[in-house]
């Protein structure tokens, strides 16, 4: 499974005018074919969507760390949804599983909230590349009480601006949570608004599910 992540190709997301580009790993389609999603191979796997980790935001942003907390479970939820809604089987565990596996065993999990992506803010990590230690250490606690291998990672959600216009991007990486490496990394982003509606975070989750099941 690893492997066939890694024959992918680049897919990019770019917004022209906007801050920094959008970008993932992609298999690159051949001539007439439709391009497959780029983590549809993972759709069948026992996967694990952890919460959506850390927030990167400026005081013109819509979402502060005063409304962080109930934004990111709002997103947790949408995510879990969007994902569970294109038949994605009862192998995959979301953010709200996660988060009760945690308070079960609160004597082998640390906090599902804060499980050590901070690295990946400073480091441009590549596809098979060991995970930051820490990381790795609260996953592989986490992975062997859920029996999962691989995990979904929302690492950050940041906002860009262009005049009036915001969009909100979300950075993810699916991980090897056995090997301790990674296996795809990529971005995703809304399309540009005028304002904060709750439309944008189930645009943001739908997002997400399309790496995984076409629309």
């Amino acid at each position: 499974m690893t492997r066939s992540l890694r024959i992918a190709g680049v897919f990019s997301l770019l917004l022209a005018g906007w801050a920094g580009s959008l970008q993932a790993q992609q298999k690159k389609p051949d001539a007439g074919n439709k391009p497959q999603p780029p983590l549809s191979p993972m759709a069948s796997q026992k996967v694990m969507v952890l919460p959506v980790q850390l927030l990167r935001a400026d005081s013109g942003a819509w979402v502060d760390q005063s409304k962080w907390e109930k934004f990111r479970r709002e997103l947790d939820d949408s995510i879990a949804s969007a994902i569970a809604n294109r038949g994605v089987g009862k192998t995959w565990k979301y953010a709200s599983d996660v988060v009760r596996i945690a308070k079960r065993n609160p004597e082998y999990v640390n906090d599902v909230y804060s499980m050590g992506v901070q690295p990946m803010r400073a480091v441009k990590y590549k596809i098979g590349e060991p995970i930051p230690d820490l990381l790795n250490n609260n996953l592989r606690l986490l992975i062997g009480i859920a029996d999962t291998r691989y995990v979904l990672l929302p690492v950050e959600v940041w906002f860009a601006r262009k005049g009036p216009q915001q969009i909100a991007v979300l950075k993810l990486a699916m991980v090897d949570g056995r090997g301790g490496t990674f296996v795809w990394m990529g971005e995703v982003g809304t399309d540009p608004a005028t304002s904060f509606t709750p439309a944008l975070i189930s645009s943001l989750a739908a997002r997400v599910a399309d790496l995984v099941v076409a629309p």
